[in-house]
């Protein structure tokens, strides 16, 4: 079954990238040596933890050159422009990279995001968790 919903838990600590069922078919079948299971493929390479992604220029630089280099197939040269050019763009958060597909979907994802109606995009569905934060006796939030 596919998954079409990238949740970045900060409950969890954990980003759970969308997937095709069709392609965790695809990655076991070619790696079976590598994987135990179609669940094996799903938490080792679509469950990762968040702080892969605590530095986030570098982090950006690292999933473009991941998507480019690995997805896409592109050679290194393409990879290295890419990655260059979206290190320093503050408003792309890197687990969105990791979750892109392909080079299309991204690109579908700066434009919205350029234009600041993210609400158009439908590659797929982007939920955060975020943890409540606890307010104690002592320290009341100044609401006014």
């Amino acid at each position: 079954m596919d998954n079409d919903t990238l949740i970045i838990s900060e409950k969890d600590q954990k980003a759970y990238l969308p997937y095709k069922y069709d392609d965790i078919e695809k990655i076991y079948n070619e790696n079976k040596d590598k994987y135990s299971s179609l669940r094996d493929v799903i938490d080792k390479e679509y469950i990762l933890p968040l702080n892969r992604f605590k530095h986030s220029v570098s982090s950006r630089f690292r999933e473009t050159i991941s998507l480019v280099l690995h997805k896409e197939n592109k050679s290194i040269f393409k990879a290295l422009d890419l990655a260059f050019e979206l290190m320093f763009e503050y408003k792309l958060n890197p687990i969105i990279i990791a979750a892109c597909r392909n080079l299309e979907e991204l690109d579908i994802y700066l434009d919205c995001l350029e234009e600041d109606e993210l609400f158009d995009f439908r590659c797929f569905k982007i939920k955060f968790e975020v943890t409540p934060k606890v307010y104690t006796r002592e320290k009341k939030p100044n609401f006014a």
